[in-house]
């Protein structure tokens, strides 16, 4: 099963970042939608999707990391693994990159990557730590 709910204000900040997220009436024209799909036993627990328009907008370069509509966190350096701190009960990131995937480990789920310009929903996960490579595809 997969799950694709974008909205206007994270697709504009998703399209500057190259993102294949789904079509949105505000933003530039879409790149074709991402193929990622969530493990079927868990869709409930993390989904692919963009963040509410409400929240404040994550810079580039940064991945950052939200709790409803408060970021919890903003991390860039690349090339090794972060600890989350406050942001280890965030229920969604952003990737701003243009070119470097992000990869998220979890307590209780399998560790994701964040394609450039993608956004997750991480529903009842528990992020734990953030690793920002300089590669573009996820490996």
């Amino acid at each position: 099963m997969r799950f694709r709910i974008a909205t206007a204000a994270v697709l504009t900040a998703c399209a500057m970042a190259g993102s294949g997220l789904a079509l949105s009436a505000q933003a530039a024209p879409a790149a074709p939608a991402d193929t990622h799909t969530a493990h079927t036993a868990t869709t409930a627990s993390i989904a692919h999707t963009a963040a509410t328009a409400a929240r404040p907008r994550c810079p580039y370069p940064y991945v950052c990391f939200y709790n409803g509509n408060t970021m919890t966190g903003k991390f860039k350096d690349t090339g090794y693994w972060q600890k989350l701190g406050a942001s280890r009960n965030a229920r969604g990131a952003v990737n701003t990159r243009h070119d470097d995937v992000a990869y998220v480990r979890f307590s209780n789920y399998p560790t994701i990557c964040m394609k450039p310009g993608q956004g997750w929903s991480f529903g009842s996960a528990h992020p734990t730590q953030v690793y920002i490579s300089t590669s573009s595809t996820c490996h």
